[in-house]
This record gives structure tokens, C-alpha cells and sequence, in this order.
């Protein structure tokens, strides 16, 4: 009995030899609409979902994001598909990793689609992203199974979805957006805003202004506000900021020259995106809401919290054209990635799905490694 469980032993040992490749780790973890999703892209997409589930993870004290067995257990709450759950981190992982193949696929499939094709200075690009991810984090890459040239992959399939919104949306696309689209976005969602800024904090000293030094800022900011209402020369914005931008850092007990101080204003079109950092929690918007109530052409001064903004809307059509807002602020992007972002996630969702469960198990999220020893 001994002698024929060791021949068996043996024989199993000399079938692993024989076969080795058979035994190997799948290449592939199926389809999606099919199009294949090599196992790479799938411990990336798995990878990139955990980093996000830790960020929503129900911690107990002492327990940390690379704890990764803690984090599967863990309760997490964010949305998903546009709809808030809360689940265990191992299915809040899984959902995530899908939703990301999802629109994997469905990029690559519209982009085939569609005869497209990336240009040379796109694929650079994407090589040169893929380098500088992995020189920076190339040994926990390697430790989850990732490859470069797996980040290169990933990195030409956003350059892909770009060259789709062209393909779409451009001049010469399948639905070009027309001038007028452009001129309504311009005149109904955006804002020509001229400003400067007065800091409230000091960068030298990692440190908020004081009270008192706030409202020594803020004194400097309606005053400047006033200067530039009387003002009638085309140079005032620039005079305002060489003026008071240096008061205001000398409030704050540190200096700047007046020819720097001119990095403190600007003027141009602002998208809603380029708005987007200053919306408040009750659903309003700091500069927005100031440049509404002041009316178009009045200054105002707008508290952002880390600065002051002497600001005022202006009329954009009185100060370019629809082809110069278009060739200079990128605005097919501004007006139409998110939109097809969502048909892309949309539409990836509706693709017959032929993942192998197995597989994917096989790569299970309680393998990722978080620390590289």
C-alpha cells in the first residue's frame, strides 16, 4: 500500500513536469461583448478597486489600508453605477473591478468600431505614462502581478476613449457638436471671469491667516474691489495685483515681489468643471453665487478660504468668438467627455458578459499585496 501511494506521488509529480504550461496561471480571464480581458488589466482593475474600497472601508481602530484581509471584511459605503451601497469590501472590490472591465471593453469595442486609429505622439504618451507609473511603484506592480507593459495597455485604452470623443463628437465626426451647441454651452454654462486672488495662507509657514490678519486681508480686498470699479485703463487688473497682492502677503508676516504677484490674477473662460472646485456643501458655489449677485461687469469679492477673490463676470461673446473659446479651451471635452464617459460604462454594462468565475478566483482579491518586503 506504502510502495503504490509513492508511485502514485510520483506520478502525479512527473504529470505537473510534463504539463507544466496546462498548470500555468490563465492569460486571460475571458470576455466582455467579446471583447478579451487579459488577467493583467484584471488584477489593474482590481488593484485600482481595492485602493478605492480601503478609502471607503469601515476600519477598527489599529487596523490600516494595507491590511487587506480587514478591508475585504470591512463595511463599505460609496456609489456605484450612480447608486449608494453598502456591502462587505470583498464585493464592494468585485463590483468596482467589473464596472472598470465593463468600460475597458466598451472603449476598446466603440473604438474598433468606429476605424479608429491612435496617433504616434497618443501612443507615446501612453508609453511615457506607463514608464513613470512603473518606475515609481514597479515592485508592488510586480508583487500584484502587473506588468508595464499591462499599464501600457490600460494607458492606451483612455487614449482610445479620447480619440472616441473625437471620432463622435469632433468636426468631423459621426455627431459633431455645431457651433451653436458650442455658442449655448459657452453663453449658458460657462463664465468669462477676470480676478485676483488675495492669499489667506501662508505657503512659507504651512499656516492659515489669523483672524485679525483676515480681516486685514479682507479690508485690502474691498479696497481693491473699488480701485478696480473706478479703473478705465485696459492694465488695472495688473496694476490691482502688483498693488495689493504684496499687502496681503506682508499681512500675513511674509513678502512677494510685485512682478510675481501678477501669478495672482488671470482672466478667461472658467467650463463648470474648472468651477466645479469651489461648489459649497448646501449646493451652491463660492465664485458663482458672488459674480450672480454683483451682476455682469461689477466687481466683487468672493471668500474662498484660502483666498480672497476680487472677481467679475464678463459678456464672453464681447471678448472672443465661438472658434476661439473652442481651439483654446478645449471645450468638445469640457461639453461631452462626462457623457460618454457614462454611455461608455452604460453600454459596457449591457455586453454579455463570459468572465470566467474560476478564473477570476484564481486571482482573488485576498491575494493583493500592499507592502513589498
Amino acid at each position: 500500500m506504502k510502495q503504490k501511494f509513492i508511485s502514485l506521488a510520483l506520478a502525479v509529480m512527473l504529470l505537473l513536469g510534463v504539463t507544466g504550461c496546462a498548470m500555468s496561471t490563465p492569460a486571460s480571464v475571458g470576455s466582455i461583448g467579446g471583447v478579451d480581458i487579459p488577467a493583467g488589466i484584471y488584477l489593474l482593475a482590481q488593484y485600482n478597486a481595492y485602493n478605492t474600497a480601503s478609502g471607503a472601508a469601515k476600519l477598527a481602530t489599529g487596523e490600516t489600508a494595507s491590511n487587506v484581509k480587514a478591508v475585504l471584511k470591512a463595511e463599505c459605503t460609496g456609489t456605484i453605477n450612480g447608486e449608494e451601497v453598502t456591502t462587505d469590501g470583498a464585493d464592494y472590490v468585485a463590483r468596482l473591478t467589473l464596472r472598470s472591465l465593463q468600460y475597458y471593453a466598451a472603449v476598446e469595442k466603440k473604438f474598433d468600431e468606429l476605424g479608429g486609429t491612435l496617433d504616434e505622439a497618443a501612443t507615446a504618451e501612453a508609453a511615457k505614462t506607463a514608464d513613470t507609473q512603473w518606475e515609481n511603484n514597479s515592485d508592488l506592480y510586480a508583487a500584484n502581478g502587473i506588468s508595464k507593459a499591462t499599464l501600457e495597455k490600460y494607458q492606451l485604452n483612455s487614449k482610445k476613449a479620447d480619440a472616441c470623443l473625437e471620432l463622435i463628437y469632433g468636426e468631423a465626426g459621426s455627431s459633431p457638436v455645431t457651433e451653436q451647441e458650442y455658442a449655448d454651452y459657452i453663453n449658458n454654462d460657462c463664465y468669462y471671469l477676470e480676478l485676483v486672488q488675495l492669499p489667506l495662507f501662508d505657503q512659507s509657514t504651512y499656516t492659515f491667516a489669523s483672524d485679525d490678519q483676515k480681516a486685514e486681508i479682507e479690508a485690502l480686498a474691498n479696497q481693491c474691489r473699488d480701485d478696480l470699479a473706478a479703473a478705465t485703463n485696459e492694465s488695472a487688473l495688473y496694476s490691482a495685483a502688483m498693488t495689493y497682492v504684496p499687502q496681503a502677503f506682508t499681512a500675513l508676516g511674509s513678502s512677494v515681489e510685485a512682478t510675481q504677484a501678477l501669478y495672482y490674477t488671470g482672466s478667461g473662460l472658467f467650463t463648470p468643471s474648472d468651477l466645479s472646485s469651489y461648489n459649497t456643501n448646501d449646493g451652491g458655489n463660492s465664485i458663482t453665487d458672488a459674480v450672480k449677485a454683483a451682476g455682469t461687469g461689477n466687481w466683487t469679492v468672493a471668500d474662498l478660504g484660502m483666498s480672497y477673490m476680487i472677481v467679475r463676470s464678463l459678456d464672453p461673446m464681447e471678448q472672443g468668438t465661438v472658434d476661439d473659446f473652442v481651439s483654446r479651451y478645449n471645450l468638445l471635452d469640457a461639453m461631452k467627455s462626462d457623457a460618454l464617459q457614462d454611455e461608455f460604462y452604460a453600454e459596457g454594462a449591457e455586453m454579455e458578459n463570459n468572465l470566467s468565475a474560476s478564473v477570476m478566483k484564481t486571482y482573488s482579491a485576498s491575494k493583493i499585496k500592499k507592502t513589498v518586503k
